[in-house]
Parts: C-alpha cells; structure tokens; sequence
C-alpha cells in the first residue's frame, strides 16, 4: 500500500514539472482514459436450476494511460506510458495500481537509418509474422464498436500487428536507374524471458528486404526464426523454427482499371535438438499463394489460389488471439457442479481477458464450432483452394457491399484416406439511409452473414457433415448531434459431427475426438451512444445474451447484462 502511495505521488509531482518544460524540452502527451462498467443478472431456466451461482454480477473501473513522449532533439524520442487504475468498490487505494505499460526509444541515424528499442509492433506477411482477426468478428456490425475497442487496446491488437519487445531497425536509399528504391527492415525480439527451472528463453530474429524497380515490379525477402537459447534452461532440448517468404508484385494500370498481382511462397522447418547437436524431431513444410487484383473508382474484386502444406510451421503467423483454455470473466462456474463454462460467443465478443497476446511455439487449440476451416488464418496447414473477394460502393458511398467465397480441401485426410471439403462464404450490406433517403438524421444499417460448411465422405464413423452460420446486424439512429440511439445483433449456430485431432508435444496427430455440435448462441443489444469525437464517446446499452447448447443439458446460460463505457483516446 505505502510503494503505491508513493508511485502515485511521485506521478503527481513529476506531471507538473514536465507540463513546464513541454516548450523547453519538447515533452507532449497522449493516451487513453477510460470508464467501464457492466453487471450480468441470471435468467431463463437457468435461473431456477442453479442454486449454487449469485444471481446478479459485475465489475468496474476507471484506469487513465497516460503517455509521454520526450523529444530532446529531432532524431530521438523516448515514449513511456503509466497506467493508473482503480476498480469500482474499494476505499483509499485498495483497489487501485500504477504500472508502467509501455516504454520505448525511437530514432533515426544520419537521417537514414531508424531505430525502435523497447515495445514495438511488427508484422510481415501471414506466412511469416501476423496476428489474424479472431474467429467471429468478420464484417461485426459497427455498433458493437465498445467492446472491440476494449479488446483491441487491453491486448495490444493493432490491425495485424504483434506487439513485441526487442530491437527493430530499418532504412531505405533511393536510386535513379532501374531500381527505384531498396528498403529494408530487421528486428530481433524477446518472446520469452529465463524462466526458474522452466522453458528456455524464447528469441525472434527476422528481416524484411525489399526492392522496387521502375517497371512496377516490386520484389520482397521475408524471413523469421524463433529459436530457444539452450544455455538458458536445464531442458535436454530446444526449439528452431525458420520461415522463408519469396514475393513478387505487380502493378499495372489500364485506362480506370488498376491490376495487382502478388505471388507469395516460401517454407519452414521446425524441430528441436539436443546439447551436442543432435536432432530430436525435424519437420518442414512450404506453401504457394497466388493473387490477382481488380480495382476501380467504384468496385474491386480478387481470386485467388493457396497451398499450405500440412507440415508447414510457423510460430509468428500461426499463434491465435483467442485463448480457449483460459477462464471467462462473466459466471466462469456454473450449475449446481461448479463447471468451467466453455469460452463462448459471448466472450470472444466482449471478454479481453480471454485473449492471447504472445506467440506460442505450437498450434494453439482451438473450438471448430467457431472456426472450423482457417483456426490458424492463411497459415492454417493441409489447405489447398481458391478465394474470391467481391468489393463494391457507390459514387456517395451511400452503400458498401462486400461478397467472399472460399472453397478449400484437406491435402491429406486425417485418420483416414478421405480428404475433407470446405466451403465458406460471406455477405456484408452497409447502407446510410439517410443519404439514400434525404432523411435529415444520420441513419445507417449494416448485415452481415458468414457460413462455413464441412463435408468428408466414407463410412458411418469417417463421414463428416458441419454447417455453421453467424448472423450480425447494426442499426444506429442519430436522435441529435452527435447523439444516437444503438442496436444490434449476433445470431450464431452450429450444426453437425467433426472429428478433432489431439496432438503430441511435437504437434504430431496421436489420436482423435468424435465431436457433435447443436448449438444456438444471440446477443441482442440496445442502447444509448454520445461521439464527442470519433475516438472519444460514451456508450450505455442492455444486452440479452442466451446460449444453449442442445447436446448438453447443463451447457445453457441466460443474460441480462447493464453495459457502459466512457472512452477517450487522446
């Protein structure tokens, strides 16, 4: 208690100082604030039938992350941010904590060469280094803004980004022949620290070379290797795991239409060997994608083809957000047995505290009631298929419609010498209706459906029959400026028999689960949303949320959740 007193003084005391030397000294400040609040009640059946859970929960806080950025002169930048917390219903700093939450150096050399020491974010290609989007969330309705916003900030997802901790250096130089322009990018990263009689520290070296020529052809080396530092740990044997990744891209455009191909390939090789040398376990894997881009004022579209191979490994683009085996926040035991509630729609949606935000040295689980296709994204082993993308909006932008399909096959079949087939589409509506209508409040609907469908042929025991469907629609009505009424909806099912693979220490298939699903999962939304600006708002809604799993009795859970959140991004 007295060291948080301290921190918390000696926050108050340097802020001032610091406000005064801001001309001086080139300080400035950014961040966030935030207020949030929610309680769950209990109801349905379930509500009658567990008398063991409280009938109402909930929490809150306030937390102010303050950045500071001190610029001593133009080629350096020191940026630190604190966080200051304190959690709904504790008295005198009980509930409350200062921890610093990120911290960096960043600068450049003779006005070439720049350099990031300390948190950074990184991303290559989704062969290589990518966070993929969590299952779930394509096309989500923008009313549901709140709580992608709290997932998002809490565990550092910055588009595709992963925020690492190391050292990341770039630099480019500009010609004037054949070659445009030669960039590069290299970074090494500490993935994870020593650890007491545990795992062996974790490092990530990578770099990116890239070369445009003049004739629009660009050409792009990317590579990575997470490894394990075997004098860091008693462990008899360590990790490596090398990935390569060749591009090439074109440009061309003809009168209005701009074309862009990108071909992508490369591999990896993954395995683990001893003190002296000797390997334990060795494994390697490639892959092929091939793109072909169409755009205009109006429209763009894309097919394209992937190969995956089903030993390809990667740790940084194959490591998933969510994290299933981890406990949810709202009612995590429930019935009269105290059960740990699965992770569900519910809490892939609103739960930060159910998410990953490091990579993992093997294929993370994952539930293929939610993901059933690409669990890794891209990267997702044993894939071979084709996409296509459909984008179009009109000269008002009044209306966005977005159309996918995928069709995909396993490359070998599992446990079985029948491969399965994949199938998944997509169809996203956004329209203003107030441009479209004349209508003088700003009134916009968005829908969106997503299926994925699985099918394997054999026997009764091999034979493979999934379908599921997720359902999201938005609708937002401005009462008054700025101010404006919210509701929304996720509807999600999922019917059929899976088989799951169970794997080794190595990620080698040792068994399987036979898997039935019929489940039914909504989350209904009303409320209340004031924009100050378009990063700085308050949302106050009630959301029902109802799952029923129909295989299971006991797996059904009502609610009804209060939900406010004060946001401020500064």
């Amino acid at each position: 208690m007295k060291n948080l007193f301290k921190k918390i003084i000696f926050l108050l005391i340097l802020l001032p100082i610091l406000s005064f030397g801001q001309i001086n000294q080139k300080v400035w400040y950014d961040g966030n604030s935030r207020a949030m609040f929610y309680r769950d009640a209990l109801s349905g059946d379930l509500k009658d039938i567990d008398t063991t859970s409280t009938r109402s929960e909930g929490e809150g806080y306030t937390a102010i992350d303050l950045g500071m950025h001190f610029t001593p002169n133009d080629q350096i930048e020191i940026f630190s941010e604190i966080r200051v917390k304190n959690d709904f219903g504790y008295m005198w700093g009980s509930g409350s904590y200062v921890n610093l939450r990120r911290l960096s150096v960043r600068g450049i050399l003779n006005e070439r060469v720049s350099f990031n020491l300390g948190d950074m974010y990184l991303k290559q290609t989704s062969f290589t280094l990518n966070n993929f989007d969590q299952e779930l969330s394509k096309h989500e309705p923008s009313v549901f803004q709140a709580y992608r916003d709290l997932i998002n900030y809490e565990n550092f997802y910055l588009d595709n980004y992963w925020r690492m901790q190391g050292l990341q250096t770039n630099f480019s130089y500009t010609f004037y022949n054949a070659i445009n322009s030669v960039e590069a990018d290299m970074f090494a990263s500490r993935v994870r620290g020593v650890q007491w009689l545990g795992e062996p520290e974790l490092l990530m070296l990578g770099g990116t070379s890239l070369i445009k020529l003049e004739n629009s052809l660009v050409f792009a080396i990317n590579h990575v290797n997470a490894f394990e530092v075997q004098s860091s740990s008693l462990d008899t044997a360590t990790y490596y795991n090398p990935v390569t990744n060749l591009q090439l891209k074109y440009s061309k455009k003809i009168n209005s239409l701009t074309y862009r191909l990108s071909l992508d390939f490369g591999g990896s090789i993954r395995g683990w060997e001893k003190n002296n040398g000797s390997t334990i376990f060795e494994t390697s894997g490639g892959f092929v994608k091939a793109n072909l881009k169409a755009i205009t004022k109006n429209f763009k579209s894309s097919f394209g083809f992937r190969y995956v191979d089903t030993e390809f490994r990667s740790a940084g683009a194959q490591s998933r957000r969510v994290n299933y085996i981890s406990s949810p926040s709202t009612y995590a035991y429930y019935t009269n047995n105290s059960i740990l509630r699965p992770v569900s729609m519910l809490d892939i949606t609103s739960d930060p505290n159910i998410y990953n935000h490091k990579l993992s040295t093997s294929l993370m689980q994952y539930n293929t009631l939610y993901s059933a296709i690409s669990p890794y994204g891209e990267a997702t082993p044993n894939r071979a298929g084709v996409d296509f993308l459909f984008d179009y909006k009109n000269d008002e932008g009044s209306i966005l419609a977005v159309a996918d399909m995928a069709f995909f096959q396993e490359i070998i079949g599992q446990g079985t010498e029948e491969k399965r087939s994949m199938l998944s589409a997509g169809l996203s509506f956004t329209a203003h209706i107030d441009k479209i209508t004349g209508l003088k409040n700003k009134t916009k609907f968005e829908a969106s459906l997503n299926t994925e469908a699985v099918n394997r042929g054999g026997s009764e025991l091999e034979s493979i029959s999934f379908n599921s469907l997720l359902l999201s629609a938005g609708l937002s009505y401005e009462l008054f400026h700025n101010f404006k009424l919210i509701s929304g909806i996720k509807s999600f099912s999922g019917k059929g028999n899976e088989v799951g693979a169970q794997r080794d220490e190595y990620d080698q298939i040792i068994g399987y689960e036979l898997l039935d699903y019929d489940s039914k999962e909504d989350i209904l939304m009303l409320g209340l949303q004031y924009n100050f600006t378009k990063d700085i708002y308050f949302s106050l809604q009630t959301n029902q949320i109802d799952i029923d799993d129909r295989t299971n009795e006991i797996s059904q859970l009502s609610l009804s959740r209060i939900y406010f959140m004060f946001n401020m991004n500064l």
